[in-house]
């Protein structure tokens, strides 16, 4: 499902892009944290200016850095109080793809939900004052399923899949795959439980 959002104006990013309606931003990945709080990496581009000091003045930032250079684009990972968008994913438990585009107090976002859900999500969204506009519904290929999935998570999935992890009975099991792959045991362990959840979440929204 595609969607436009109205960004609120108590959430940094929707008074920022509102400010500066020239630029284009993309929240490359933004994570829920403990406490109502969220970090996020943006990538900036328009000006080559350092918006560090300016995002920091917004009154829901709690810290920001410019990470290397500041070429067009600028990247900056932000922390700062939870946005509504984030409190309503969480709780709805749907996937959102990656970057999200930002431009003029608007967001562009795709999100993989259940069809029991997706009612529930406008309408949650609607009341968090973001004004959802609905551009697209439609269900995703299995053939696309690399979109939900970092890099790092599809060259593992692919490894593993080939060294027959997932076959019946498993031909390796997963200490001797962490040695192949020149990993920790418990980092591929986490990995592949992330990457098996999300691909079972996946073949439930397109088999929906």
């Amino acid at each position: 499902m595609k969607l436009e959002l109205k960004i609120p104006l108590e959430v940094w990013v929707g008074s920022f892009s509102h400010r500066h309606p020239e630029l284009v931003i993309d929240a490359i990945n933004i994570m829920g944290l403990p406490c109502d709080e969220t970090v996020g990496e943006y990538e900036i581009y328009g000006p080559s200016v350092d918006w560090t000091d300016e995002i920091a003045e917004y009154p829901n930032v709690l810290e920001v850095h410019a990470l290397g250079t500041l070429p067009n684009p600028g990247r900056y990972r932000i922390r700062y109080r939870r946005s509504p968008f984030v409190a309503v994913t969480m709780e709805d438990e749907v996937l959102v793809r990656y970057p999200l585009t930002i431009k003029g107090g608007f967001m562009e976002c795709e999100v993989i939900a259940w069809r029991s859900k997706i009612r529930h999500l406008v309408d949650a969204l609607a009341d968090t004052g973001h004004e959802p506009r609905l551009v697209s519904l439609r269900r995703d290929s299995l053939r696309s399923v690399h979109m939900i999935l970092t890099p790092i998570q599809r060259a593992l999935f692919r490894q593993a899949l080939a060294l027959g992890y997932f076959d019946v009975p498993r031909r390796i099991t997963l200490t001797r795959l962490a040695e192949k792959v020149s990993r920790n045991k418990s980092s591929v362990s986490k990995t592949l439980a992330t990457v098996e959840r999300r691909l079972a979440e996946f073949a439930s929204v397109a088999g929906a």
